[in-house]
């Protein structure tokens, strides 16, 4: 078979697989997701500023969608420099072509990844914010608290105890959240 059909071959299939993942949608990749909870009862403040949006999230570097980038460029350049007797051999420009195309693949994956909005909402974004008692924190023990809503946003039900042991909390009092661990928030 000669080097024509084969990187013809390599870049139709490949551009065909592509083209009906992003039509029909393929939103899962082949990745293992594995979630681990643990919960720790400590008390620890963390600032993450100067952060951009996508630094902990992206596409995977290894996803089905860019290894198909790279088949594409790959397939095609090794077609042209088959084709047009380019010096050097065809499958190091067919590499070249397959690292480049990955590579744009890579910067426009990443670019929509940057895009994508979140609305879950975290404990840690009621830190410091005003929560009304919905079950009573007696004395050295827990109870629970309504944090966010109106115009903090989403409201979201967390297990509260005191900053002070001493102190007791009744329904309906509102308390600031001055930490969260362990899904339970510590109020004063």
């Amino acid at each position: 078979m000669s080097p024509l059909i084969i990187y013809g071959l390599i870049t139709g299939i490949s551009a065909l697989i592509l083209f009906v993942m992003a039509i029909f949608g393929a939103e899962t990749d082949v990745d293992a997701d594995v979630d681990v909870d643990i919960d720790v009862d400590a008390d620890v403040d963390l600032e993450a500023g100067g952060m951009e949006v996508g630094e902990f999230g992206g596409p995977s570097k290894l996803s089905l969608k860019l290894i198909f980038f790279f088949l594409i460029g790959f397939g095609l350049l090794g077609y042209i420099s088959s084709y047009l007797n380019w010096t050097g051999h065809h499958v190091i420009w067919a590499l070249a072509g397959g690292a480049v195309f990955w590579y744009i693949g890579y910067a426009i994956l990443k670019l929509l990844y940057k895009q994508q909005s979140n609305s879950q909402v975290g404990a840690l974004s009621f830190v410091g914010k005003k929560a009304t008692v919905t079950v009573v924190i007696p004395q050295a023990g827990v109870g629970e608290i309504s944090a966010g809503g109106g115009e903090q946003g989403p409201s979201m039900h967390l297990a509260a105890r005191a900053k002070d042991p001493e102190k007791e909390y009744k329904k309906g009092d509102v308390v600031t959240v001055r930490s969260v661990a362990g899904g339970t928030a510590t109020v004063e």
